[in-house]
């Protein structure tokens, strides 16, 4: 019993493999490092390290390290500072719940 492949000529699997690399190419693209920082708007080191150190989305071909379009969402999302509420706005919250807390009226703060 032979595998399909092994009735291939040497011309058919050229084709397979250029047929592979056409399909490859119009699927979503590959950005090397110093690229997806670029996009990200990071170091290319910082990049780096997070892949290899921190859970960064990536993906390795050998030794080649590349970044699609949807890991370099995905790390900007992993690493996005939620809002957080100002020294002064906290101030004036506390401020404000004291006053009338103890049943005075506050003024507005300004």
């Amino acid at each position: 019993m032979t595998s399909p492949e092994a009735d291939c000529t040497r011309a058919d699997r050229e084709a397979i493999v250029e047929a592979a690399k056409k399909a490859l190419e119009q699927g979503e693209a590959m950005l090397t490092p110093e690229e997806a920082a670029r996009a990200i708007g990071c170091g290319e080191r910082w990049l780096r390290d997070g892949a290899n150190q921190r859970g960064f989305p990536h993906h390795r071909f050998g030794k080649f390290l590349r970044f699609s379009l949807q890991d370099c969402r995905e790390i900007q999302e992993m690493n996005r500072e939620r809002a957080r509420p100002s020294e002064l706005a906290k101030a004036r919250r506390r401020r404000s719940s004291r006053a009338t807390s103890s049943g005075t009226r506050s003024r507005p703060v300004v």
